[in-house]
């Protein structure tokens, strides 16, 4: 692999910022527009920032019964640092990534919050404003960039292996913290000439315990990890893909890897010009979103489909028949309106997320070389399984969900499909009730399929608090069987990881 050329794809542009700034309003406008909406929009407390380095609460305030059988830590990642200074970004995934955790232990819930103290994150606190440039946000006085990892913001999703928790994000290395105290151990580089390479915020554990990612490295290479159970890397390789796009999540199956790449290329010339990352993707609605199947025991041997033209964050399973058929469920958009505008616009205080994702089913069919998708009504994203049908046939999958007529943005219902016989349950919280990612927890080693617990958070806009909640996934519709409340309100975050204690 030629890592000098991987790192100068990616950083393309980097010097481009300061010679070519972009006709855009300063972040400080950002700031007092956002300032401005929250009093009258109090959901805009989902997007506010954590000014202190750590957070913790030793014993959160507890309603309903918490199983004592249930031991174990929820860990959940999240931009919380969304301006410095006065200066505010301008899209939700610029933010600095603070990683929470919830200990759960013989009924009682604690809680610890920490900044993950990348070079990033150390250099603008020290500085007192923001220095470099974000996902979505360029401007003219931010410092040139050497290496994707002197702009890791460390925000996106979490997975403890080995002995590392590790705080993920789409561009750069995976961050090592210590999970107990989660205190930053720094970048991981699974190998010398990978030091530095993107590592995306979706690992897939096998159930041999290896994990498999990617990442993509500017418009053109792919980059593919096979990591064994113990943390030691057992193969990586940079697959060339023509017009790469924003890819986010992928999915295994016992004898592939499944990418799904929406008609979303990257233009490196438009970053070299001075765009924002962001802003250097095309979106093109007469493409075809292209499937990429990769075989386990051969990269080399790929194979190809289309499906029309749409956009994705997240997929929940992927699982495979003996004669090769594959299926796929994912959260499919009709287009990238979402993300290149709605999650843009939340930042200075203005609701656009008009658009929300369906559940849809995708079959490969090999022997024809076709694709065929189905949608489910609803609008939801967040999509969980139970962890121990990774890559294999799953029953049950369960998501975020917005019901009724929700006059702002994200979720206030969770929901779980039952995928066999096409039925659902779902709980409604009420409208002030923002709905974050529940994770699957099965109830024992050996639970059947389906007797799980559901736990995540909820920020409730109304009390001002985040709360974790708790429920049978049997019997959703009930509403949770417990909850735990902390003195503060969490910013909204992405993803989630349970580990067992």
């Amino acid at each position: 692999m030629d890592r000098r050329t991987l790192l100068q794809t990616m950083l393309i542009g980097g010097a481009a910022a300061v010679l070519s700034p972009l006709s855009l309003a300063r972040t400080a406008d950002w700031q007092r527009s956002y300032l401005a909406a929250r009093e009258a929009k109090p959901w805009l407390l989902g997007w506010r920032t954590v000014e202190q380095d750590r957070l913790r609460t030793d014993s959160l305030s507890i309603s309903g019964q918490w199983p004592k059988s249930l031991r174990g830590v929820l860990y959940r990642n999240m931009p919380a640092r969304h301006d410095r200074g006065g200066q505010r970004y301008r899209h939700w995934f610029d933010g600095d990534g603070m990683m929470q955790a919830f200990r759960i232990e013989e009924g009682r819930v604690s809680h610890l919050g920490r900044f993950v103290e990348t070079p990033k994150y150390v250099a603008e606190r020290d500085a007192g404003h923001l220095l470099y440039p974000a996902f979505g946000t360029r401007l003219p006085e931010m410092s040139l960039i050497s290496s994707p990892d002197q702009i890791n913001v460390a925000n996106t999703s979490v997975i403890k292996h080995g002995d590392n928790l590790l705080a993920l994000w789409e561009g750069g290395s995976a961050w090592a913290l210590d999970p107990d105290t989660l205190e930053s151990r720094g970048p991981v580089a699974w190998r010398e000439d990978l030091a530095g390479m993107p590592f995306s915020a979706h690992p897939r554990r096998d159930s041999d315990g290896s994990l498999w990612n990617f990442g993509a490295a500017g418009d053109r290479l792919l980059v593919l990890y096979h990591i064994d159970a113990e943390g030691a890397l057992r193969k990586a390789e940079a697959l060339p893909v023509r017009d790469l796009p924003f890819v986010h999540d992928f999915a295994i199956t016992e004898r592939h890897i499944v990418f799904l790449l929406p008609p979303l290329p990257l233009s490196v010339e438009r970053m070299a010009g001075g765009a924002s990352v962001l802003d250097s993707y095309d979106w093109h609605p007469e493409r075809p979103m292209r499937v990429l199947a990769v075989a386990k025991d051969d990269w080399s041997q790929q194979r190809w489909y289309e499906v029309p033209a749409g956009f994705y964050f997240h997929i929940g399973n992927a699982w495979e028949e003996r004669n090769g058929t594959i299926h796929l469920d994912y959260l499919r958009f009709n287009d990238a309106t979402v993300m290149t505008n709605s999650f843009r616009d939340v930042m200075r205080g203005e609701h656009s997320w008009r658009e929300h994702a369906r559940a849809t089913r995708l079959t490969l069919h090999p022997a024809q070389g076709k694709a065929k998708q189905t949608t489910l009504p609803g609008k939801s994203e967040f999509p969980t399984i139970d962890p121990r049908h990774s890559g294999r046939r799953q029953r049950y999958l369960v998501v975020a969900d917005a019901r009724g007529d929700l006059n702002r943005p994200g979720f206030n219902a969770l929901r779980r499909i039952d995928l066999d016989r096409e039925t659902e349950q779902v709980y409604r919280f009420g409208d002030e009730i923002m709905v974050e990612e529940h994770v699957v927890i099965p109830k024992s080693p050996g639970a059947e399929d389906g007797d799980a617990w559901l736990l995540g958070t909820v920020l409730d806009t109304a009390a001002r608090v985040t709360r974790l909640t708790l429920f049978d996934a049997g019997k959703l519709a009930d509403g949770p069987v417990a909850q735990a409340s902390l003195p503060y309100s969490l910013p909204l975050g992405f993803h989630g990881h349970f580990v067992r204690v």
